[in-house]
């Protein structure tokens, strides 16, 4: 069970989630884990799901490898940030 409280994403970042899975391609994602280590994969997202749990109902991204990441952990995807993230910079780098 996850200490922090789910936050609803904003519906504009949802309709992005929900475009970059419908083109199917590869996706370059940034994310926090349950353990609130900031990950930078690139991956297919497959699919979007709810479930109920004991704070309510929690929305999650499945990606290519089967794992759910809770969508209020999502950071950035293809260089959009969510709107909770947008004053992180982003210091990966390409090469």
């Amino acid at each position: 069970m996850n200490s922090i409280p789910y936050q609803p994403i904003s519906c504009s970042f949802h309709d992005l989630l929900e475009a970059t899975i419908t083109r199917r391609t590869y996706t370059h994602l940034q994310y926090f884990t349950d353990l609130w280590e900031f990950t930078t994969i690139t991956t297919l997202l497959k699919d979007l799901t709810s479930e109920r749990e004991a704070e309510g109902l929690v929305e999650y991204l499945i990606i290519g490898t089967g794992e759910r990441i809770r969508l209020d952990r999502v950071v950035n995807v293809n260089g959009t940030f969510a709107p909770p993230f947008r004053h992180y910079l982003d210091f990966t780098c390409d090469c």
